[in-house]
């Protein structure tokens, strides 16, 4: 695609060599939008396939693209045609689909309910109740937990914070 821009720049705008070249850039970004829809068909089928509940974070993904740093990675992913997709195919199947607040997903500790604070940086979760894990997956039981509405007992003093 790179290549394909590069050619359509170095031609003069409007000539049948630019329009030649305009027509296969369009063709290779269909080529790849269909990729993305067709790899976020096949998740949202496996999803609503194999599980009875799907709970997703309520990420303001709008908000999110205005970060220039992450903005193609997010727009890449695909993620609202993910859970859009998802949530039809959710809908027609009888099962639910539940958005969990995206709040402190990430900085939570899913075994005692501490809040640890982290860079994006850093990709490992460590809690001074002992518990070490790779920072996704903490997150990954924090939504689970938000989304059944389960809050971890304290094991060491006081609960710092009600997942809700």
């Amino acid at each position: 695609m790179k290549w394909l821009q590069r050619m359509v720049s170095r031609r003069k705008m409007g000539s049948n060599r630019w329009r030649k070249a305009a027509l296969m850039l369009a063709k290779c970004h269909e080529y790849i939008a269909n990729q993305r829809k067709d790899a976020a068909h096949k998740i949202s089928r496996y999803l609503v396939d194999h599980y009875d509940w799907i709970a997703f974070e309520d990420l303001n993904i709008r908000g999110m693209v205005k970060n220039h740093h992450l903005a193609k990675s997010i727009v890449d992913a695909g993620w609202r045609m993910l859970v859009q997709f998802t949530a039809y195919k959710a809908e027609w199947a009888g099962k639910q689909l539940i958005a969990v607040d995206p709040r402190n997903t990430s900085q939570v500790c899913s075994e005692c309910g501490r809040i640890v604070k982290k860079t994006l940086k850093e990709r490992t979760h460590r809690c001074s109740c002992g518990y070490v894990v790779d920072r996704d997956v903490n997150a990954a039981r924090n939504i689970l937990h938000k989304a059944i509405g389960y809050v971890p007992e304290p094991r060491y003093g006081q609960l710092e914070l009600n997942l809700f």
